[in-house]
């Protein structure tokens, strides 16, 4: 993998932190619709990083998981928020899913659905992880 500008890098960790304050203030709906506001405003201004969908989709779920372990209180609701913002800018596009397991407690998590060339792919979700989806984002 080809080494990776400091200013994306800079760019994942200021979403997360924003994300993060943003789950502060909104609803999950709210939340949503602000993420598919952004991310279109975002592919207004394209990276000029040119790289493969697979390669984006790859450095995101990098970049977001080292991001939300700088900001207090980042988990997957704000990578999720960030790398749909940050994926658009690449001209990749995501769709945020929430979704809810019961193991003793209810659970949630969020995670991203994208089209890379093998097909249908997720970010911050494993395959077994046993949580189904309740609600997405609104398709554009």
């Amino acid at each position: 993998m080809k080494p990776l500008h400091p200013i994306a890098q800079t760019e994942m960790l200021i979403a997360i932190a924003i994300a993060r304050l943003a789950t502060e203030v909104f609803s999950i709906e709210q939340l949503l619709k602000l993420a598919g506001e952004a991310a279109q405003w975002a592919e207004r201004f394209p990276s000029f990083d040119r790289r493969s969908p697979d390669e984006w989709a790859e450095i995101a779920d990098l970049l977001a998981n080292r991001a939300s372990r700088l900001v207090p209180g980042a988990q997957c609701l704000q990578r999720a928020l960030a790398s749909r913002v940050w994926l658009a800018r690449r001209g990749i596009d995501a769709q945020i899913v929430v979704g809810f397991r019961k193991r003793g407690t209810l659970e949630g998590h969020a995670w991203l659905e994208l089209q890379l060339s093998g097909g249908p792919s997720t970010l911050f979700k494993g395959f077994e992880d046993g949580y189904r989806e309740s609600f997405r984002e609104a398709a554009a």
